[in-house]
């Protein structure tokens, strides 16, 4: 792994002579103090989109050949799409998220800033 834009832009390394592939975090810069030391902005994904990506592979794996490590490591991954949208209601200051961990990763986002159960921008 190669890190391009600390935070945001990483190109990441591809077996059997692939080329490398460039993973892009979203970066916004506007409020600024919403994001101290951000220079710039650009498009791009966020954790809960990779972990999605993440339980699927670890899915397919896993019905390939099931394993209790492949197992606890999707259990992981929705541990981590959880928290990291209990922090997002914590920073807004929103009621906490009644969402069971198995299932957490087949829950609709909002278009707008990717959030599961938003209470932002859906009405």
């Amino acid at each position: 792994m190669e890190v391009l834009d600390p935070g945001h832009k990483y190109l990441l390394n591809s077996l059997d002579h692939g080329e490398p592939i460039l993973l892009t975090f979203v970066k916004r810069d506007s409020p600024p103090e919403k994001y101290p030391g951000n220079v710039g902005h650009y498009p791009g994904t966020q954790f809960q989109e990779v972990l999605r990506a993440l339980i699927d592979r670890g899915e397919y794996v896993q019905n390939q050949q099931p394993c209790p490590e492949t197992e606890a490591f999707i259990d992981f991954m929705r541990m981590g799409i959880w928290v990291l949208e209990v922090r997002v209601r914590r920073v807004r200051r929103q009621p906490g998220l009644d969402i069971p961990l198995v299932g957490i990763d087949k829950q609709p986002v909002c278009e707008q800033c990717g959030h599961i159960v938003c209470l932002d921008h859906w009405v």
